[in-house]
């Protein structure tokens, strides 16, 4: 698929004909995500990620030094590529790990190392939580990627309410790209990269898995 000037493909060039966007999800179809570009303002992605997730708000204050992710607004292109977690988005597991935790609960709680009250530092706030619809449908689909998609493997044997998602960021000068995994099993979230890992489901999942494991 071409947006913007560029050319998008998915891994090994697969495809899925007549498939719908829940399919492409949960086979992490690129082209699933490019596809939906036209439809979107430059600065949409920006907002939600900032307004919902807490991606964008002042530094949370982990209590350690941390990257809390950014989500740019772009156009042309890059806007389509940050539709696939590339472009100009920035992550690190802990953002993540949180990202799926909003999912999960259905409104942004800023994760943390140290705790808050050693020094009476404030935790970053989103402006509104997920809509109730919203919520429902990703968990839905996080559902069905770890139930029958890239996350299945690395998921397998879990049980409760649990929902997953894979990542393969290429990074320039690098053979392989980093793979990433992030997932969450009840009220547990955690996420995890893997550097020139490849295929996240293959890499990332397995440690994530045994995170999620250590509930029991």
């Amino acid at each position: 698929m071409t947006y913007g000037g560029w050319k998008f493909q998915n891994d090994d060039k697969f495809e899925i004909k007549n498939g719908t966007f829940e399919q492409g999800f949960a086979r992490s179809c690129n082209t699933a995500f490019i596809s939906q570009a036209e439809k979107l303002d430059d600065d949409e992605l920006t907002k939600e990620a900032r307004d919902v997730f807490g991606i964008g708000l002042t530094c949370w204050g982990a209590g350690v030094p941390s990257f809390d992710g950014a989500v740019p607004t772009q156009t042309g292109a890059p806007k389509a590529a940050s539709l696939i977690g590339q472009g100009g988005v920035r992550m690190n597991p802990l953002t993540m790990a949180s990202v799926a935790a909003t999912v999960r609960s259905g409104a942004f709680h800023q994760p943390y190392i140290v705790d808050p009250s050693v020094d009476n530092r404030q935790l970053a706030e989103s402006s509104r939580p997920l809509s109730a619809d919203t919520a429902k449908q990703l968990r839905s689909l996080m559902r069905l990627t770890a139930t029958s998609g890239t996350a299945a493997e690395a998921m397998a044997g879990l049980d409760g309410e649990i929902g997953a998602e894979t990542g393969s960021a290429e990074v320039d000068g690098q053979k392989k790209p980093n793979g990433w995994f992030t997932a969450y099993r009840n009220d547990l979230a955690a996420a995890a990269v893997v550097p020139a890992g490849g295929h996240g489901g293959f890499s990332a999942g397995p440690i994530v898995a045994q995170i999620l494991r250590s509930a029991d």
